[in-house]
């Protein structure tokens, strides 16, 4: 089971993961299966048909779900604003659609376990929007206590946790490099002899990317110097 789909490739994201389930009735596949996705640079990981499954079900059906749950709902049409939190559910309902959306109906029926995981997802929901509707209507942080996410701490981050924010930032921005080097690759290998972009076309590749850097409040020169540094690397 390749745990990516079309928008996963064509994003180039990575690790691609694989998940391998043996059959004692074809000791042969097994090998042969995970010898083909490594040459492709997959990472495989072996698990039983039944613990594939049970996983699936708390993730891949369920992430289904609520995607198809909050499209139905009209909660996932386009807003003119909007935090955070909502663009990643966003993205999220965006790659279900592009990855695997015409296969709705398979995940959840074709899974045994799907059922039962869907269930206790709408139990929960239903007691968190009865806990919720049981409130005062001016709840005081005692009364609201139960209903707050485990494990969240609202006060200001410590000088050491920013530290590690930046550095996952930072690991971030050398994957995405790393994601934008294979797209390149690929446009490269695309492209017929003589379709490489000429110097006017990098530059208005350059004065783009100025222009964002402006919107975003980041010096357009250094931004600039940056881009060039990626361009001038070119697919390897």
């Amino acid at each position: 089971h390749p745990l990516f789909g079309p928008l996963s490739l064509a994003m180039a994201e990575r690790p691609m993961r694989v998940v391998l389930c043996p059959n004692p009735l074809h000791p042969d596949a097994a090998p042969r299966a995970r010898r083909f996705y490594e040459a492709l640079g997959c990472e495989v990981i072996e698990q039983t048909p039944e613990g594939h499954d049970r996983v699936m079900a708390r993730t891949h059906a369920l992430t289904f779900f609520v995607a198809k749950g909050m499209v139905d709902s009209g909660a996932a049409v386009d807003v003119p604003f909007a935090p955070a939190s909502f663009k990643a559910l966003s993205r999220t309902i965006e790659t279900v659609r592009s990855d695997a959306g015409h296969l709705f109906t398979a995940i959840q029926q074709e899974n045994r376990y799907a059922t039962e995981a869907r269930e206790r997802l709408l139990q929960a929901l239903q007691g968190i929007h009865r806990d919720l509707a049981a409130l005062p209507a001016v709840a005081s942080a005692r009364d609201a206590a139960g209903l707050a996410l485990p494990g969240l701490d609202s006060g200001p981050p410590e000088p050491r946790e920013t530290r590690e924010h930046i550095e996952q930032l930072d690991r971030e921005l050398l994957e995405l490099l790393a994601r934008r080097a294979e797209l390149a690759r690929r446009q490269s290998r695309a492209q017929a002899p003589g379709d490489a972009p000429t110097g006017a076309e990098l530059e208005a590749e350059l004065a783009t990317r100025r222009a964002w850097a402006t919107e975003l409040g980041l010096d357009p020169r250094a931004v600039e110097a940056l881009f060039r540094v990626i361009l001038d690397a070119g697919p390897a």
